[in-house]
């Protein structure tokens, strides 16, 4: 699982216009990403830029920053969504993801915890359902920011997997969870890149559901589901 967010966690300045923190995680099958993922993804960045080290980072797309100037040109803009749309629709992989709405959050609690430690034990939690009785293990590879926030993380992550759960025995949980890893930006480690793509979209579905959201319904199929239900399973919003 790789995991990256979007909106700033702080409770002290909010945006009015995204007041929004996501924390969203995609779910690779380990030879797949690196047989099938990474090569699609390589193949796209060589067609529109004639280089793979472009990292893929939505807000830099949306605005035609840095290596996306080139995007400015309307034609080559929708033909480059197309692509990309369609590699992310195409390959397997699955969502789980937090959002929280910061105004929401501080409204109904008098002191909210950090809105990143929160989704991250959101998705810790559904992430073990996710894996359920299968014999699998994952291992989670998250953006780093600064040390201190990621040794915060860390922190999180130990104590979830290091004591029972309310649905969870603790070795249940230490056998499912195996690594966490926080990689930087500049890594240009796609499975990262996923995630910071996916994020976007769903705090701006959350904050207007009904708003027309293309890269949303792209990726609605990809979220972790029972019986046709997201929330809840491979989508916590909090508060309700």
């Amino acid at each position: 699982m790789f995991l990256d967010e979007s909106g700033d966690h702080s409770l002290d300045k909010i945006d009015k216009s995204y007041p929004m923190f996501v924390l969203a995680g995609c779910i690779f099958d380990f030879d797949y990403y690196n047989q099938v993922v990474e090569p699609a993804v390589n193949k796209l960045k060589l067609k529109y830029f004639n280089k793979t080290s472009v990292i893929l980072r939505s807000y830099d797309i949306r605005k035609q920053k840095g290596e996306f100037g080139s995007l400015v040109d309307r034609k080559k803009r929708d033909e480059f969504t197309e692509d990309l749309n369609h590699i992310i629709s195409k390959l397997n992989f699955q969502i789980i993801a937090s959002a929280i709405n910061k105004n929401k959050l501080k409204k109904q609690y008098t002191e909210p915890d950090n809105p990143y430690h929160l989704c991250l034990r959101f998705i810790l939690e559904r992430l073990i359902m996710y894996i359920g009785r299968d014999n699998e293990k994952m291992i989670l590879r998250i953006e780093s920011r600064e040390t201190h926030n990621d040794q915060k993380l860390a922190e999180v992550y130990e104590r979830f997997r290091n004591k029972d759960q309310q649905h969870f025995k603790m070795a249940e949980i230490q056998s499912k969870l195996t690594d966490l890893s926080f990689n930087q930006k500049t890594q240009n480690i796609i499975g990262m890149q996923f995630a910071d793509l996916v994020a976007y979209p769903i705090g701006r579905k959350i904050l207007d559901a009904k708003k027309e959201n293309k890269p949303f319904d792209i990726i609605k199929s990809k979220f972790h589901q029972k019986n046709g239900k997201i929330l809840n399973y491979g989508l916590k919003v909090f508060p309700n």
